[in-house]
């Protein structure tokens, strides 16, 4: 276009300039947002002959994903009208309510990123009070009231907003714990925080008063070494990642000692940097490790069932993963921090025999 704009007037070959450009420009992508879903491939786990067990969904990079399969020419008009569509930066953790709504910690925006997909709305938690902001939201969850749980690993609390986004207090008092990262929320509104400096989980009840503490530094059965992940299932019990131990390890409602299972390890079935922990309806443990890139699958025994992954940025694939979470409806949300963007899964019922 360049070669074809060299005129002598130098006010209209801008002109002309401007208007090639902009022309090209809305064909080109015109012509991408109608021959350009992003993949027509399906993604599945375990690999044929053995039957799927898990299916790749979708993913999310931004504010625009909210939406229905945004084009590409709707992100260049977002950005021309000022709107553009707001990115994953380094997504930390996330949460399913189970009714449509999506959050997701991120650390390197120092937001809370809240999708609605029955709404088809996005917005942003980040405000505390006066010029007080998030600065390391690493941690999230949701109550049945509606009210959201951000731990920040800096500011070492966890702040309560109610479902508009307004800060509503504050959890636990100053010196309960020394960094707090992870939370879960069980099936009594019981809060866990994973005190990742102080070697143990905090457990608090539903008005925001401590219950008790589980653990304390150290290697044997019932103690941690920089605990940073927890899971709690319907059932009330409570799965820790150890991360220094290499392990996860299982404790009842009252906060005693079931049993562990895990080691450090090359392979897939043991652990480099575990993360991420999340339990399905079935009751399959699901642990992320950051450094072998994949979702390990476990029974309640500790058996490795499954795993997905493994380096890279295509669907399916991680880099340096961190938090996990799965809903009711058994989909599996990964926050796929590096490759910034949280990949969805859909765990597929067993098929009955013919």
């Amino acid at each position: 276009m360049r070669a074809a704009t060299m005129k002598s007037n130098r006010e209209i070959a801008r002109e002309r300039r401007a208007g090639i450009a902009t022309a090209a420009a809305l064909l080109l992508l015109s012509g991408c947002a109608t021959a350009a879903p992003s993949s027509s491939e399906v993604h599945v786990w375990p690999l044929p002959p053995d039957p799927p067990r898990i299916e790749f969904v979708r993913q999310l990079t931004s504010s625009v994903d909210v939406g229905e399969k945004p084009s590409l020419f709707s992100r260049l008009l977002g950005r021309i009208t000022g709107k553009a569509p707001i990115p994953l930066v380094r997504p930390s953790a996330v949460f399913s309510d189970g009714r449509g709504r999506l959050f997701i910690t991120d650390t390197g925006l120092q937001v809370l990123h809240c999708f609605d997909f029955n709404k088809r709305e996005y917005r942003q938690i980040f405000h505390l009070t006066g010029q007080a902001r998030l600065i390391s939201p690493v941690g999230v969850a949701v109550d049945d009231q509606g009210r959201i749980y951000v731990s920040d690993s800096v500011l070492n609390d966890i702040f309560v907003f109610d479902a508009d986004g307004r800060l509503h207090g504050r959890v636990g008092q100053p010196g309960d714990y020394k960094r707090v990262a992870g939370i879960a929320i069980g099936p009594d509104d019981r809060l866990y925080a994973a005190d990742v400096g102080g070697h143990e989980i905090v457990v608090y009840g539903p008005d925001g008063g401590k219950l008790m503490t589980i653990g304390k530094r150290g290697g044997a059965p019932g103690e941690f070494n920089f605990p940073s992940q927890v899971a709690v299932d319907r059932n009330g019990t409570i799965y820790v990642t150890d991360s220094l131990n290499f392990r996860v390890q299982l404790f009842s409602r009252e906060g005693v000692f079931l049993r562990m299972f895990g080691q450090a390890g090359t392979r897939i079935g043991s652990f480099s940097k575990p993360k991420g922990v999340a339990v399905d309806t079935e009751g399959d443990i699901f642990v992320v490790d950051g450094l072998f890139d994949v979702v390990q699958i476990f029974d309640q025994q500790g058996q490795l069932l499954l795993h997905v992954g493994g380096g890279g940025a295509d669907e399916g694939r991680f880099w340096l993963p961190t938090g996990i979470a799965i809903d009711q409806q058994n989909r599996i949300y990964v926050a796929d921090t590096y490759n910034q963007r949280v990949q969805i899964f859909q765990l597929l019922p067993i098929s009955a025999e013919k």
